[in-house]
């Protein structure tokens, strides 16, 4: 029997009554369970295996199937706040759908879980009211850019900000420009007079991250760590939810 913590990741139904969960655990990875009668009103695990919701879960391991039964499941943070926050909410989802679709599989990730445990909590809690740029650099403006820079480091994509890719000398305040296919960072007197590819909100984005601070801008840093991670793993297919997440920053302009 296996008692452990879990974040749920994915669920679908699976008959009228009953769920498929997938739950990153940390203990054993990410795992896939069948939870019959989980639609039902009365119960026991209602609450407990809601998408991002943290729970502690027992059951029993089968290694011949792929699918496990699930005997206990019990709240832990239902991230209350994060799902009245449409955009922390999108965020919160495009980082589940990574992790189920790309971290490896059949192996223990408590790295993985501790990093997605960790954005969880700061993207629930209560939504200050001072502009991005004046907020602590432990605000929700950087979590999702934080997470996804955290977790290339942890797959072995590891980004050097400090230094110059053509140089080798310390970067100075913000990169001169960034190239998401290799990770290379340029400064100012590398790139002379060529035409930074990268925008200016990005560049300042990642000195933002390096330094600690809050992120003015986190959209354009947050779509270039995608956009580097996307050249590592190579994404054979679009994370769906990041259309969700694309078409809410159109909601909240100012709070991407």
């Amino acid at each position: 029997m296996i008692k452990t913590r879990a974040i749920v990741l994915h669920r679908f139904p699976y008959s009228d009554s009953s769920w498929i969960v997938k739950a990153l655990t940390e203990e054993t990875g990410t795992v896939s369970f069948i939870v019959k009668g989980g639609k039902r009103k009365d119960s026991p695990f209602r609450g407990a295996l809601d998408p991002l919701a943290l729970c502690e879960i027992v059951y029993r391991e089968n290694p011949n199937t792929e699918l496990q039964f699930l005997k206990e499941a019990s709240v832990i943070n239902w991230h209350a706040h994060l799902r009245e926050d449409l955009l922390a909410l999108a965020k919160a989802q495009v980082m589940a759908e990574i992790v189920l679709r790309y971290a490896p599989a059949g192996v223990p990730l408590e790295g993985e879980f501790a990093l997605l445990e960790e954005a969880l909590a700061a993207l629930d809690e209560p939504a200050g009211n001072a502009p991005a740029s004046e907020q602590p650099a432990n605000s929700k403006s950087g979590v999702f850019a934080r997470w996804l820079l955290d977790t290339c480091e942890l797959w072995g994509y590891h980004l050097d900000m400090s230094s110059c890719s053509r140089c080798d000398h310390q970067i100075e305040g913000a990169p001169a420009d960034f190239h998401p296919e290799t990770g290379a960072f340029i400064c100012k007197s590398c790139l002379g007079v060529e035409t930074p590819r990268a925008r200016p909100e990005t560049l300042a984005g990642f000195e933002a991250l390096r330094t600690g601070k809050a992120i003015a801008h986190p959209e354009y840093v947050e779509n270039a760590l995608l956009a580097y991670l996307r050249s590592h793993i190579g994404f054979m297919r679009e994370i769906n939810s990041l259309k969700f997440l694309n078409e809410t920053r159109k909601l909240f302009p100012a709070m991407r």
